[in-house]
């Protein structure tokens, strides 16, 4: 199988994930202190595939993202015409 180089930003962007993901595991812990760190685990696992029917269920929520997206878009492009000149 042929490896594919990743990109530096990928690889901030990843670890930037799973330290995200890591303080909402121990925030999900902190929901019932009594679960065990592979529960805290599954419980983020169940929470984290039930976000898509939440999204639609809050359009607001769905706006909120789009908005975020957008100023990501917008942040890349400023920083391309940058690099440019």
């Amino acid at each position: 199988m042929k490896r594919q180089r990743i990109s530096s930003k990928v690889v901030r962007a990843r670890s930037l994930a799973i330290y995200e993901l890591e303080k909402f595991i121990e925030y999900m812990h902190s929901v019932d202190p009594e679960l065990k760190p592979d529960e805290a685990i599954v419980l983020t696992a169940f929470t984290l595939q039930a976000l898509p029917e939440l999204f639609k269920q809050n359009p607001n929520l769905v706006s909120h993202f789009q908005e975020l997206s957008t100023d990501l878009k917008l942040k890349r492009s400023a920083n391309e015409v940058r690099s440019a000149n």
